[in-house]
């Protein structure tokens, strides 16, 4: 890695996606003001009214018992030894759980935090923080397992030292839900003094949440002046409406993501903020989407962590086609437009689809079901069931070669994925996956680097939706090359802005001079994600290194992307992006400062942990930086990055001998990162052990083919020894 060794994760992906103009409202002489759902109601009063039995009317509440649904009636529940008890006491909600020092102490219950399938509380503390409690109520009927205390993390104690813990950072309800969970919300952080004074103009998800400020709104409708789109913000309708035998859908839409899509994305998606959230800007002028990152998405695009909906959609044909959220969900009450088939046959035509010849199972059966073939669900906190919104069809055949799941054998579960392949094959014929880009990209993540020609081919096809051409990209940067480089120079010029994004993320094995120049007419694109998908690829060259006609705009590009990250300066991971800046710029004390951050928010927060390790040894202060490491055993002793950062500073030290373990360790933590599996081979010959070096490397070589770097090591090695 360019600079020397640094451990970094970036936990707010500086990837776009692709954007339109919004419909806003020509600019007025007096903003907008947030007036209230009640405000509403007088002439809205159907959507009102259905809004009042929705999950956004329960998105949180103040604790009173028409909000409460937990059993606060003296209730115990223990988890891994510790009894934490919930009662109510003075017409108010308590609970005796553990604090932040792992000690039993009585929180009072400030608001209750979701409706269904769960609910959390949330404590109030002293310095502004809300934290929401993880042990929530299972608030389904108890004949489908509800009516319950349960744990969010049931199959391992979280103590109050872990990173998780409810007290910590990541349970934050200021910094983490609130912006979702509310409306008109202004976190309102002080960094020096590390407290909060937020604020919102309404609890919970209001009107305005979705539709802007209503003020000028309530002028209009009262005759008070002749206003564009009726003084509303922005428009959120659908871009077409379902007409089963008519299929209306236009041959071509306005906005690639329409407005509703991007109302709807501000909370159903896997996103960070970049700014203070604005409702008359586009989506991507407030958020940063996440990529189909490995590790929260499969290699066919399914989910797999919790990643919400909006990046499976991007990848439809439901989206190709232009369909918004309302066409299945009506909008203020939340609830589906129809029951069962029903929904799906608002388009598809009932005489092709609502057949046996089509579903393979008897009618009226669950097989028959469109959703569990084609929008198969995984569970989230414990019982909160999500189906995955890419509407793919089922790939069997894809399993066997990319390890994906597939509807069939999650129903099927006496069955296994060879025979529900041979079953596709022998319905449909087809043998190969439907989806090409799942196989691509399982091989690249296995290091095949026989893949990257086919892997560029897809990425520069057109046909494949944006997200999935970006992520084609993204990966493509494992296998450095010529033909890579000439790939990626044409997509940092497509005309959609997430393809841009991928494009500019893949560019980092390049040398700083051949990175500016690749990236320099991304500085000022106009969308603001793209520019700090650059950014991140250029926070390593100086300003006064950049040539001339560079330098301003390079200059104004970083102080917008270290804004962005000082935005969020509440979350451990982004004060940990602005020390990874800081240091690459060269400003030691000041990356110190912000790791030292990072780790006050959330002590044990482990990037932090990892790259103030090596400020230390930048400063020469490797026995801080050692002790500092060791802690960080402690804490995490299956992870492979502290295994081989502390190996480097054994090696660094003198103390090569001892090194060899933990790099082992490393290397059967992560069985997929060639580079742990090179150094663990460098260790061993370079403490006398050759034969067995040669041995690791042959391995090594049969999982990571064509791997320069292990391929020149075993020649080597292999020389030196005859």
């Amino acid at each position: 890695m360019r600079g020397g060794w640094k451990y970094i994760i970036i936990a707010v992906v500086l990837l776009g996606a692709a954007v339109a103009a919004f419909a806003l409202r020509p600019p007025a002489s007096q903003p907008a003001q947030y007036a209230g759902t009640e405000a509403c109601a007088a002439c809205h009063r159907q959507a009102f009214e259905l809004w009042q039995s929705s999950h956004h009317r329960h998105a949180m509440e103040v604790a009173a018992p028409d909000s409460v649904l937990g059993d606060f009636n003296a209730a115990r529940f223990d988890y891994f030894g510790t009894t934490s008890r919930f009662f109510t006491r003075d017409g108010s909600y308590f609970v005796e759980t553990d604090n932040a020092k792992g000690e039993l102490e009585t929180f009072r219950v400030a608001y209750t935090f979701g409706w269904y399938p769960l609910q959390q509380y949330l404590i109030e503390f002293p310095d502004g923080r809300l934290q929401a409690l993880s042990i929530s109520w299972d608030s389904r009927p108890a004949a489908e397992g509800g009516q319950r205390w349960y744990h969010l993390y049931p199959n391992a104690a979280v103590t109050h030292e872990d990173a998780l813990h409810w007290t910590g950072a990541f349970q934050n309800w200021n910094s983490r839900c609130a912006s979702c969970h509310s409306t008109g919300l202004t976190k309102a952080y002080s960094q020096t003094e590390n407290r909060y004074r937020t604020n919102w103009k309404e609890l919970t998800v209001g009107c305005e949440a979705c539709h802007g400020p209503g003020s000028r709104h309530l002028d209009w409708a009262g005759g008070r002046g002749s206003l564009p789109d009726k003084g509303l913000i922005g428009r959120v309708d659908a871009v077409w409406r379902p007409a089963n035998g008519e299929l209306p859908i236009p041959d071509h839409a306005g906005a690639v993501l329409s407005n509703q899509l991007q109302v709807c994305s501000g909370c159903h998606s896997r996103r960070t903020e970049l700014q203070q959230p604005d409702p008359a800007a586009g989506f991507f002028d407030s958020y940063l989407l996440s990529p189909l990152l490995e590790g929260l998405y499969h290699p066919d695009g399914q989910i797999l962590e919790e990643v919400y909906e909006t990046g499976s959609f991007l990848q439809s044909r439901m989206h190709q086609k232009h369909v918004s959220c309302t066409n299945c969900h009506e909008p203020h009450g939340a609830q589906l437009r129809a029951t069962g088939n029903a929904l799906c046959l608002q388009c598809h035509e009932p005489a092709k689809f609502q057949d046996r010849s089509h579903f393979f199972h008897e009618p009226g059966s669950a097989g028959a079901q469109c959703v569990n073939c084609h929008m198969p669900q995984n569970t989230y906190m414990g019982v909160d069931a999500r189906r995955d919104h890419s509407f793919r069809v089922p790939d069997p055949i894809a399993s066997l070669q990319a390890g994906t799941p597939n509807a069939c054998t999650q129903c099927h579960q006496d069955r296994d994925d060879k025979w529900a392949a041979a079953f596709i094959t022998q319905r449909t014929g087809r043998d190969a996956p439907r989806y090409p880009h799942a196989t691509l990209l399982a091989r690249a993540r296995r290091h095949d680097a026989s893949v990257a020609p086919e892997l560029l081919r897809y990425a520069g096809d057109a046909a494949h939706p944006p997200i999935l051409r970006a992520i084609a990209m993204q990966e493509s940067a494992r296998f450095p090359s010529q033909q890579q480089v000439d790939v990626v120079a044409g997509a940092l010029t497509d005309s959609d802005p997430l393809v841009r994004a991928g494009a500019a993320a893949s560019l980092g094995f390049l040398e700083a001079g051949q990175r500016l120049a690749g990236l320099a007419s991304l500085i000022e694109d106009p969308v603001k994600a793209v520019r700090m998908s650059a950014a991140r690829q250029l926070i390593d060259i100086k300003v006064a290194d950049a040539p001339a006609e560079l330098q301003a705009r390079l200059g104004r590009l970083f102080e917008e992307y270290r804004t962005a990250l000082q935005f969020n300066a509440d979350m451990p991971e982004s004060m940990n992006d602005l020390g990874v800046f800081l240091s690459a710029q060269g400003d030691v004390d000041g990356a110190e400062q912000a790791f030292r951050q990072a780790r006050q928010l959330s002590p044990r927060y482990l990037p932090a942990m990892l790259n103030l390790s090596d400020v230390y040894r930048t400063r020469q202060r490797d026995d801080a930086g050692e002790a500092l490491l060791r802690e960080a055993l402690r804490a995490y002793p299956d992870s492979a990055d502290v295994h081989y950062t502390l190996g480097l500073l054994l090696v660094r030290t003198q103390r090569t001998a001892a090194s060899v373990s933990l790099f082992a360790r490393a290397r059967e933590l992560a069985p997929g990162n060639a580079q742990y599996a090179l150094v663990h081979a460098v260790s061993l010959a370079e403490t006398g052990r050759r034969g067995d070096a040669i041995r690791e490397l042959e391995a090594a070589s049969r999982r990571f083919p064509g791997e320069p770097q292990i391929l020149q090591a075993l020649q080597g090695y292999r020389s030196t020894s005859r």
